[in-house]
């Protein structure tokens, strides 16, 4: 992902989704996804889901697992090394 953590809300994101065939980018593969406010969408989606009784577009398991991972990022500044999320949700 170009930009990891919000899509820009100027222009399309793009994804490169990258085979490995070679050092060159031989495999590259690009997705683009249309210019849009995530937050209003995401915001649109709740309300959406509140107003009509339905169930939330994302579950609280994904909610939490998303903080797993930027909890072993902030792990990973301190330390200075590589984490993964087991490591981070056993302390």
């Amino acid at each position: 992902m170009e930009i990891p953590v919000n899509a820009p809300p100027d222009r399309e994101a793009r994804l490169l989704l990258d085979s490995g065939r070679d050092l060159f980018g031989g495999g590259i593969v690009t997705e683009t996804f249309p210019t849009c406010d995530q937050y209003t969408l995401q915001s649109d989606a709740f309300s959406k889901a509140v107003l009509e009784g339905g169930e939330v577009p994302v579950s609280i398991e994904d909610g939490v697992a998303n903080m797993a991972v930027v909890d072993a990022i902030f792990q990973s500044g301190r330390s200075g090394q590589w984490e993964t999320v087991e490591n981070v949700l056993v302390q």
